[in-house]
């Protein structure tokens, strides 16, 4: 987190386990950012932010043109760089993770991501699919994607055309964000063809980073990631929503040199900071079936 403008107390809020909705946190599993906090719910282990901003403050931040820029007090950071200057970095992570879903025979049809960016993703899976859709609450970011000739949708799930179906619906980087998870995905259910696959991507909570990091671990990416996912508390989220089937994928990540060297506080020459490194277990993902009509 880099705003050190003062929180309003009215802007704060203290949740229930967005998983399992049980206000039961562990009395010494927390992490402190004042006036925020990163507790571990004792019924089902999500870890999860309360205090917590509102949700109405928190779509204003997604709806800001410079969230993907690095420009505001939120997003991307100038100490990790903008989304436009991760772009070789995040293509190659895309293509990887996209070649990966061929492999396992889900692609093909139609497919819908939601928190689209600027394509790049999208673009890496063009070829696989019939036609690819992205949503996003950055109209700059969906005039972009409309630019690349794909369906850009501003907003997010609730704004889609009601009869929709996608064969495959995908989030990387979404999940952690969202405030009513169960919700989100029972929405998402509603516009999945009756044999497709929705896909979740997240950091990956208790992975070796975290237990090397602890309270410096950059996925905490404070106030904007409110849950920290495992594959059993993601897992668990998919079967609360009715999941039949699920599949645990590991989701390999590059990032740019220079953004891991800025975590040591040093710095590299501009021509060699956009290297990428690929760093194992950062993320993970989750693809899950569902027995149309049940819920």
């Amino acid at each position: 987190m880099k705003n050190s403008s003062p929180i309003p107390p009215d802007s704060l809020e203290y949740p229930t386990c967005p998983l399992c909705g049980v206000d039961k946190p562990h009395p010494r599993k927390r992490f402190a950012f004042p006036p925020f906090g990163v507790i571990q719910c004792t019924q089902c282990q999500l870890w999860y932010l309360s205090p917590r901003l509102r949700e109405e403050e928190m779509l204003k931040v997604y709806a800001d043109p410079h969230y993907f820029q690095g420009g505001s007090d939120y997003g991307y950071s100038h100490q990790q760089g903008s989304y436009v200057d991760q772009e070789h970095s995040l293509r190659l992570t895309f293509n990887k993770f996209i070649r990966q879903l061929q492999r396992r025979g889900m692609t093909g049809g139609h497919l819908l991501e939601v928190g689209c960016g600027y394509g790049f993703l999208l673009q890496a899976a063009a070829p696989f699919f019939d036609s690819v859709t992205g949503t996003d609450f950055d109209a700059t970011a969906i005039a972009q994607v409309q630019k690349l000739g794909y369906q850009g949708i501003h907003g997010g799930a609730q704004n889609l055309p009601a009869s929709q179906l996608y064969q495959v619906i995908l989030a990387t980087g979404v999940i952690e964000h969202v405030y009513h998870p169960l919700a989100f995905i029972q929405q998402l259910r509603q516009h999945l063809h009756a044999e497709g696959w929705l896909i979740l991507a997240t950091p990956q909570m208790n992975s070796v980073w975290f237990k090397l990091q602890g309270q410096q671990w950059p996925s905490f990416k404070i106030p904007e990631h409110i849950s920290y996912y495992d594959q059993k508390t993601l897992t668990d989220l998919f079967q609360r929503a009715g999941a039949t089937h699920t599949v645990t994928l590991p989701y390999p990540h590059a990032f740019p040199l220079g953004m891991i060297i800025k975590q040591l506080g040093l710095s590299l020459p501009k021509w060699l900071a956009k290297y990428p490194v690929w760093l194992p277990a950062t993320m993970f993902a989750v693809a899950a079936r569902f027995e149309m009509g049940s819920s």
